[in-house]
């Protein structure tokens, strides 16, 4: 976290160091041993970050699991979830795993919207848009889509669906999946990224070490 001028002014009104810039520049180089200031500055961005990173954790572990249910539905082959349901003409685990897409991606979602940075406003839009491109499709199997992107699911028109449309909509040849599969990854991605940045910029007592790898980074 790069610390500014205004950040120092800030925190100096809130531990009562005086404000002046030369007063404070005195204040950092004279109190080394116990700098009150600097140590309020690292409190601070520590906890900020702090959030940050619960927040990209959990972005990373809610995508995750968007992806792998929607590369289950996306599936081809005698052992995919449409084959399986074809030869035994039981929907249920077909309709389950439909249910925790929806799921998962409105969840993706929601930590999306809050989420720092243009990449994470860019794949929001990507998830939005494959949603939407298909809302015909999957309106059929009992799922629709608002206009900001979230689905919701009525069960009984899912679970009285056809396999035909089940497959147009959440199957390979629909595509619908397949681009949530590949969006979804990207996310947890970078929101690994994110996390293993603010953690990079800790040292093992959580303090920021650009903070204490000189008295004067503070303004580098």
């Amino acid at each position: 976290m790069r610390i500014t001028t205004q950040m120092l002014n800030e925190t100096a009104r809130k531990t009562g160091v005086p404000i002046n810039s030369g007063t404070l520049l005195n204040h950092l180089n004279n109190s080394a041993s116990d700098n009150s200031l600097l140590k309020a500055l690292n409190k601070s961005g520590s906890a900020a970050d702090t959030k940050q990173k619960r927040d990209y954790e959990k972005l990373e572990k809610n995508a995750g699991q968007l992806q792998k249910s929607a590369e289950k539905l996306a599936a081809k082959g005698e052992d995919s979830l449409f084959e399986k349901a074809k030869e035994s003409k039981d929907l249920e685990e077909l309709c389950k795993e439909a249910q925790t897409l929806v799921e998962e991606y409105n969840n993706t979602m929601k930590i999306l919207q809050s989420a720092p940075g243009s990449l994470n406003d860019y794949y929001y839009q990507m998830l939005q848009e494959a949603a939407s491109g298909n809302s015909e499709s999957l309106a059929n199997v009992g799922i629709t889509v608002s206009k900001n992107g979230k689905m919701t699911v009525d069960p009984d028109k899912l679970k009285a669906a056809d396999i035909d449309a089940l497959e147009k909509a959440l199957g390979a040849s629909g595509g619908f999946t397949s681009k949530v599969s590949f969006v979804a990854g990207r996310v947890s991605d970078n929101a690994k990224a994110g996390a293993e940045s603010i953690s990079s910029q800790y040292g093992a007592n959580g303090s920021l070490l650009t903070a204490s790898g000189s008295k004067y980074s503070v303004w580098g």
